[in-house]
This record gives structure tokens, C-alpha cells and sequence, in this order.
């Protein structure tokens, strides 16, 4: 919804003499501006008393809207009953708008009065903010291009302060350009601290994730999707996509992958700190945090280890919570891709794997030989050795059943050894680690087996060998 769109409701429920309204927002100042520029034919009482005199409000006899800031829970609940009265008046000469921030809470007994939630600034408002903050150093196209591209997601509060920072820093500093840079790192700090959402700076490539051959051709056949283009073909960006497999197999580092092979930003939805909010309650928490998302797109959305989560059997708040995703991944507008990862999908509610919630569901298994041979290569090289100086093939060969990441703690370990002796790492040493280290596999065995089974026939498989083992006919 546009700033006008979202005006545009506000002002004919005013006109409609609707006795009470509730909008949601972090900041209150441009919506105040804005009603009282548009609203001139009514008399408008700005109120920003903390506890406004309700007995006289629910005496007023002329028309009138009256717009409630600094709304407090305290002060909601000392006055629910007279809040009641005024919102279930059918025909009333006072319209009450209470301006709230998310933090607080609507009781029970107003669920009748919708809640309306206040769009974050769009492209044309930052960049007016941005031209009128910057004057002539957002005379740059690149550089303005770059800055509204960076603030998506920012209120106009947090974008201003930030812009207002970094034009001191460029007025003492001519040589200073880490404006972009600025944004990012507070929109880092911000993010984390307010929004359980973090902003991933942690680049991987699809080259760097060894096998997933099918995988990878999903992903990059889907790569240019989120353009004009693709509409015009008659093609709707994907939503989402879930990974489920054995722990350690590079489904983390597949979300990583996704977000720098598409361009888009990695926005980590930490649902631990959801349910950990402080005075926030959870569901404002995350559905505020996946309203930001959307105005950050496009974008990759990553929620790790979803299953710890949203587990079968969960409690009425949990249900709740699910209950948002669910509905943000059917209705959502924005060209967000969702990517949720989970070790043991059968914890998972039904609800949440069935088919359309995700675009697919892929099973990650634990690499033939062929994919830890090219693994054994990307770690090697990622520490500075050319794999040509090592028998990759007898490294996945001996390394059976390894995963992707104890396969990298077979190399780590290999050049500790090597390191230690104050010499350069070799094949033995590697080869000496790996038969040092237990692998999950034969840790649980069972476990994996009974995980292969499930994904057999309600998953595709991640890798183009797709092998089902034959302990399963």
C-alpha cells in the first residue's frame, strides 16, 4: 500500500464518521501532518496528552476527529471502557484516531476496530527525503540511485538521522564516500535490535556448493524471474523454497548462495528472538519485521531451522505465528523469496510443507563421492592451495558418508597438523584427520535413514543422482 492509498483509507473512513481508528506505525509525525493537512473542512484536535479527558470526549456534540499520540498500554487500560463506548457508537460526531506504535497492544474488547498499519516510506518519498537531506550531494544519480536502493526499509525517521550523520562526516571529510555504507551498517544495527531480522554480509557462490547439480539449475532458471519481463510472459516470482536434510549439508549455504547469484539482500529471520521479545508481543514482532522485509524487496528472506519453531503440537502463540508466515507466504505482493531450511522436517506441522506453501520442497542429502571430491576442492581452495596437489578423489573416497561440513573440518584439521609440525599441509594429513573424525552418519544412522525414507516421496531431490537406496523397496 502507497502513502497515498493508505491517506486515501484513513480519510474516507473519517468521512464515513467511523467513531474510532487505529493505525499502527513507528512514527506518527507525517501522519498527523497529513490528516491535518487533507481533513480541512473538520475541526481537528491534535491530542498529545498522555491521558486524554475521555469523559468530555464522549460529550462532544459537534463534528469532530481527534488524533491520539503518545498512546500508552497503561493508559488504553484505564480507559477500556470508555474506549468501548466510543467504538461502538453507530452514529457519532467524534471519530477518535489513535496514532500507536506497534509496541502497543489493542485490547480484546477493540478486536471489532480494525488496525490499520502504516506503509513504510516508498521509493519517491526517500528519494525526496534524501534529495532534501543531501541538497548537492545527492546530485550524484548513481550515488542517489544507490542510497534509495540501501534505505528500503528505513522510516523516514531512522533514514534522516542516519543521512544527517553521514552529511556531517562528508562536510568535515571531503574525501568521504561510505554513504551507501552508512545505511547499511545501521540498517544492520536497527534491524537486529528492533525487528529479529539481520542482514546477512556473508558472500557465497553457487560454485562454492559442492553437487546439488538439480538444485542449482532450479535456481538459476528462476534467476531472472523477478523482472517486467517475466509478467509480461506470464510468469509470478517464486515465493519460497524449503530444504530439509541431514545437518552439516550446505542448506544454510545454499540461502547465502541464492541472495549473492540473484543480487538481492539476505535478511535472516531469527524466530528465537521473536519469542524472546521483550515488552513486544511476538506477533507484532514478526509481523512487523516480514512488513519491513517486503518493503526491503526484492529480497531473500532466510529462517533457519525452521522446525525448531513452528514444531507439531506447538502452543496457541506458536500457532499464531505460523499462522502469519502462512498467510504472508500465500498473499504477499512483493517479490521477497522466502528460503526456510529444517534438519527434521517430520517435526514440521502439515500446514506448513504442503504443496503451494513453497514453491518446492528439496531433499539435501549427504554427498556421493563425486560431489565431496569437488567439496574437498572448494576447501582447499577457499585456504589458498591449488587442489592439483591433491588426490581429491582419494580424499572422498576414504571420506564416505562425510558431510559438507566435516568434510571442511577434515581440511581444517589437516593444515592445524601441518601448521604445528611448521611445515606445508599434505595429502597424509588430511587423510589422518578424516580417519580421526566419526561422522554424523554412524552416529545416526537410523535417524538418517528413516529421514531418507520420509523425503522419498514427498520431496525432490537436490542432487541429480537422486538415488533412493534400495533398503527402501
Amino acid at each position: 500500500m502507497t502513502d497515498s492509498e493508505f491517506l486515501q483509507s484513513i480519510l474516507l473512513s473519517i468521512k464515513a464518521a467511523e467513531p474510532m481508528i487505529w493505525i499502527d506505525t513507528p512514527e506518527d509525525d507525517w501522519i498527523v501532518e497529513a490528516l491535518k493537512r487533507d481533513l480541512t473542512t473538520f475541526q481537528i484536535e491534535h491530542e498529545v496528552q498522555e491521558n486524554p479527558d475521555f469523559e468530555n470526549l464522549e460529550k462532544i456534540n459537534t463534528r469532530r476527529v481527534v488524533i491520539w499520540v503518545n498512546v500508552s498500554n497503561r493508559v488504553i487500560d484505564e480507559n477500556e471502557l470508555a474506549l468501548q463506548r466510543i467504538s461502538r457508537r453507530l452514529r457519532t460526531p467524534l471519530t477518535l484516531v489513535i496514532v500507536a506504535h506497534p509496541s502497543e497492544r489493542r485490547p480484546d474488547t477493540l478486536a471489532h476496530i480494525p488496525i490499520v498499519t502504516a506503509p513504510l516510506p516508498s521509493l519517491n518519498v526517500r528519494k525526496a527525503l534524501i534529495q532534501l537531506t543531501l541538497g548537492s550531494f545527492a546530485r550524484d544519480t548513481n550515488r542517489l540511485d544507490r542510497l534509495i536502493f540501501a534505505s528500503a526499509g528505513l522510516t523516514r525517521t531512522q533514514l534522516y538521522r542516519i543521512l544527517a550523520r553521514s552529511l556531517i562526516e562528508a562536510r568535515e571529510n571531503p574525501a568521504f564516500d561510505a554513504w551507501e555504507k552508512r545505511i547499511v551498517d545501521e540498517k544492520k544495527r536497527l534491524l537486529a535490535c528492533d525487528l529479529s531480522l539481520e542482514v546477512i554480509d556473508d558472500p557465497a557462490s553457487l560454485d562454492e556448493v559442492g553437487g546439488m547439480d538439480e538444485l542449482k539449475i532450479w535456481l538459476r532458471q528462476r534467476e531472472a524471474v523477478f523482472g517486467d519481463d517475466a509478467r509480461k510472459f506470464g510468469l509470478m516470482p517464486p515465493r519460497g523454497l524449503l530444504l530439509v536434510g541431514i545437518q552439516g549439508c550446505g542448506k544454510s549455504l545454499i540461502a547465502k548462495a541464492i541472495a549473492n547469484a540473484w543480487k538481492f539482500p539476505l535478511l535472516r529471520l531469527d524466530m528465537s528472538s521473536i519469542f524472546a521479545g521483550s515488552q513486544n508481543s511476538p506477533d507484532a514482532v514478526l509481523q512487523r519485521a516480514l512488513r519491513v522485509a517486503d518493503a526491503m524487496a526484492p529480497a531473500v528472506i532466510w529462517c533457519d531451522e525452521i522446525e525448531k519453531a513452528f514444531a507439531e503440537g506447538a502452543d496457541p502463540t506458536t500457532r499464531r505465528l505460523l499462522g502469519h508466515i502462512l498467510n504472508w507466504l500465500q498473499e504477499r505482493r512483493a517479490n521477497s523469496f522466502f528460503v526456510a531450511t529444517a534438519n527434521d522436517v517430520r517435526e514440521l506441522p502439515s500446514e506448513l510443507i504442503r504443496k503451494g506453501r513453497f514453491d518446492e520442497l528439496f531433499f539435501v542429502d549427504l554427498p556421493d563421492e563425486a560431489a565431496r571430491a569437488d567439496i574437498f576442492s572448494i576447501h582447499l581452495r577457499k585456504r589458498h592451495r591449488d587442489p592439483a596437489n591433491f588426490d581429491c578423489s582419494k580424499l572422498a573416497a576414504e571420506a564416505r558418508h562425510f558431510s559438507g561440513a566435516e568434510i571442511e573440518q577434515a581440511v581444517i584439521a589437516g593444515l592445524f597438523a601441518a601448521f604445528a609440525k611448521h611445515r606445508e599441509i599434505t595429502q597424509d594429513d588430511i587423510l589422518d584427520a578424516i580417519q580421526d573424525i566419526v561422522p554424523l552418519y554412524k552416529q545416526r544412522e537410523d535417524d538418517i535413514k528413516r529421514l531418507r525414507e520420509w523425503a522419498s516421496e514427498r520431496t525432490r531431490q537436490a542432487a541429480n543422482n537422486a538415488r533412493v537406496l534400495s533398503y527402501f523397496s
